[in-house]
């Protein structure tokens, strides 16, 4: 094996590593995997309550209240869904590092009110715990920082987030970020949008559309030194909800059912269950489709690593570099002899489907 070549391996390995990520913490149920939905870009959904969007996302991907575990009637006790029964499907979309939610919930009674200062807030919960790079380990509390402020400040929600979801919201409030940075709740890192008729009290169906931000790393004073969690397909993240519903007293405490059959799912990230984002369904994905990314990796010499992320059957590739030069390597390595921060670079490709052509415009740039 020539350097050439051995050097094009190490590259390709370090720049792209490997699909999978182990599951190293996130694995409250072992064995078991959940799947996360990939909306094609084109069939993004709109958050606006209407659940048309969601009519692609099949039963692989739709949780329903038979998977989740109470603590009302005890563990492994089944859920009485007369009560209260729940759909939850999550998606994702590729090059968008958010998580798209729909929640769907029937309550005989929804629990929603303001008792004043002293009382505060009775209000049916949908909790999510979201652990993006697997961490693991307590969001809320660490035990190694004993000053309950600088916990707060320098810890909690900072690398899992843990969002206090109303069902309804009262006042306009969404949601409670049970952590140091309620910015995360807040657009351009959230959105959300209602769809319910019932009054407090009385039974009916509520409709919660949204999608949030998940963060490697998300202190308390804002965006500016956040570290957005990278969502890539195939990866797996920690993520699992649970439902906290009052009941007006009507029973001894709120029923907290949950996904991770473990109540300490809410303040310990390593109690989460495995979600995968999964590629497009076989019917989104087109027969061909050239695309591609790069990468310049030794800008004194002005070399670029071209990879080939192309979808369909593939039988040649032609890489156009702008500057006069062709490759017909799948992943190119080049070297432009020139300075100059507008390369035009254009990859075709073709196979049994066609051909198809994708550039981009002034994005390559050597020094």
């Amino acid at each position: 094996m020539n350097g050439t070549v051995c050097f094009r391996a190490a590259l390709a390995l370090a720049l792209f590593g490997a699909l999978f990520v182990p599951a190293g913490h996130a694995l409250e149920r072992p064995g078991m995997e959940f799947r996360v939905f990939q909306f094609p870009r084109d069939r993004m959904p709109v958050i606006d309550g209407d659940t048309s969007d969601w009519e692609i996302v099949g039963d692989d991907y739709t949780f329903g209240t038979e998977l989740l575990d109470g603590t009302r009637a005890g563990h492994g006790a089944a859920i009485d869904t007369t009560d209260i029964d729940v759909t939850v499907r999550v998606g994702w979309i590729r090059g968008l590092n958010r998580l798209y939610f729909l929640y769907e919930a029937y309550d005989d009674y929804w629990d929603f009110a303001w008792y004043g200062e002293e009382r505060g807030y009775r209000n049916d919960i949908f909790e999510i715990v979201v652990d993006g790079d697997m961490s693991g380990g307590p969001l809320i509390h660490n035990p190694q920082i004993g000053d309950r402020i600088a916990n707060h400040f320098r810890f909690s929600g900072v690398h899992a987030q843990n969002y206090h979801i109303f069902t309804p919201p009262i006042h306009n409030q969404w949601c409670m970020v049970w952590g140091s940075n309620p910015w995360i709740g807040r657009f351009p890192w959230s959105h959300y949008a209602y769809d319910y008729s019932f009054s407090p009290g009385e039974r009916g169906r509520l409709v919660l559309e949204f999608w949030i931000t998940p963060f490697d790393y998300a202190p308390h004073d804002g965006p500016g030194r956040a570290v957005v969690s990278e969502l890539t397909e195939k990866k797996l993240i920690g993520l699992s909800w649970a439902i906290l519903d009052f009941d007006h007293g009507k029973k001894d405490g709120p029923n907290n059912i949950n996904l991770a059959h473990n109540t300490k799912m809410v303040n310990d990230a390593s109690a989460l269950c495995a979600f995968r984002l999964m590629p497009l369904e076989p019917e989104f994905i087109p027969a061909i489709e050239a695309r591609w990314s790069f990468e310049v990796i030794d800008p004194s010499r002005r070399l670029v690593y071209f990879k080939d992320e192309s979808v369909g059957e593939i039988d040649s590739w032609t890489w156009h570099f702008g500057d006069g030069e062709v490759s017909r390597e799948q992943n190119p390595l080049h070297r432009y002899e020139q300075a100059s921060i507008r390369y035009n670079v254009l990859l075709e490709v073709s196979g049994q489907a066609g051909t198809s052509a994708h550039s981009k415009h002034w994005e390559v740039s050597v020094p």
